[in-house]
């Protein structure tokens, strides 16, 4: 059996990698007498973070298509796009999202390129799974290219409510289901398809909400931090007066002679706005902090339960947290992190 994956796995972030990773063996589970081999699409061959014998990396067409240096690359792009398309028994996309325009980083979704592959699978008559996608629309104008991506025979799986909603409105079927990062902590022997419909999320290690456009010291201050190791995974732009108070919460943590270990979400490599070791950096120096250098490092935190507490932003983060029983303070942002949230407590 083959089966494609298109999915956003070059920026260096641990979370699109742990989406594939858990995707895989949700589908090697579910396929279980079968013989898979996985195609994944991505925009960056150099770095793959999930290595098995059965997961080839092949390169998106189209990539950069306005420099015209790479056109015999697209050329070549297209021609294995097409051909392992159309030997493909399954398509899978999990794009983390089709389209958003929320986000201060520099990076966007290219929708019209999701055009384009929808009306190539459709052509094709392709067994199409939209797998964890999360859809968030502001520009109504976009709604009817959200109507023709989804506008033929597949299965359809949102995270959130309100990508759900939306498609509703449209009149596209579709089903919720929780984020596949919710099983990364299952053993392939106990892991199920349905298994991120069914995870328990109780007890939550959940500590405390806090809101990060109005946070204060005094949010911190209340809490018994009776542990050894606090990690800190925080992104830019999101926390009120962000310098000021990372640093302010950084010494009430030392005063107490508790270690911080900073946690590095992203490394992205061309957007500075979205890579978390080029923000978090500037405080590891400054206060000689120990800080993780890539995403190896910061997931074996996790696995391998070498911190007692954290304190993040991120929503995976918050995730692993909860998945590796790691007691945490989430600092909430948006409406994707807060509506998942609500599901811990």
């Amino acid at each position: 059996m083959i089966i494609s994956i298109f999915a956003s796995i070059w920026a260096q972030n641990l979370w699109d990698e742990l989406i594939l990773k858990n995707e895989i063996n949700l589908l090697e589970k579910k396929y279980l007498w079968e013989n898979i081999k996985f195609y994944v699409f991505t925009y960056d061959l150099e770095d793959d973070f999930i290595k098995k014998s059965n997961v080839e990396y092949v390169e998106y067409f189209p990539i950069w298509i306005k420099q015209p240096k790479n056109l015999l690359r697209n050329v070549k792009n297209f021609l294995n796009f097409k051909k392992i398309v159309k030997q493909s028994d399954l398509i899978v996309v999990w794009w983390g999202w089709i389209i958003y325009d929320e986000e201060h980083q520099k990076t966007f979704t290219p929708l019209n390129q999701w055009l384009f592959r929808s009306n190539f699978f459709k052509k094709l008559n392709k067994k199409v799974l939209f797998f964890s996608i999360w859809i968030n629309i502001k520009n109504n104008s976009n709604l009817d290219k959200i109507k023709k991506i989804f506008s033929w025979n597949c299965e359809i799986h949102v995270r959130d409510k309100s990508s759900l909603e939306l498609l509703v409105n449209l009149w596209i079927e579709a089903k919720r289901t929780m984020d596949p990062v919710f099983c990364d902590n299952i053993s392939l022997k106990e892991l199920k398809w349905d298994s991120n419909f069914e995870i328990s999320l109780k007890p939550s290690f959940l500590e405390k909400e806090i809101d990060s456009k109005v946070f204060k010291m005094e949010d911190l201050e209340e809490i018994d931090f009776s542990w050894k190791i606090v990690w800190i995974w925080f992104r830019t732009w999101y926390l009120t007066n962000e310098n000021e108070n990372i640093e302010k919460i950084i010494e009430f943590i030392l005063k107490n002679n508790w270690k911080i270990i900073l946690v590095p979400h992203s490394f992205h490599k061309t957007d500075e706005k979205a890579n978390d070791y080029i923000f978090l950096d500037k405080f590891a120096q400054k206060y000689n902090l120990e800080i993780c250098k890539n995403m190896t490092e910061s997931y074996e935190l996790y696995t391998k339960w070498k911190i007692n507490f954290c304190l993040s932003m991120r929503l995976h983060s918050i995730i692993l947290s909860q998945v590796y029983k790691i007691p945490f303070i989430w600092f909430t942002y948006s409406k994707k992190t807060s509506e998942i949230l609500r599901e811990l407590i």
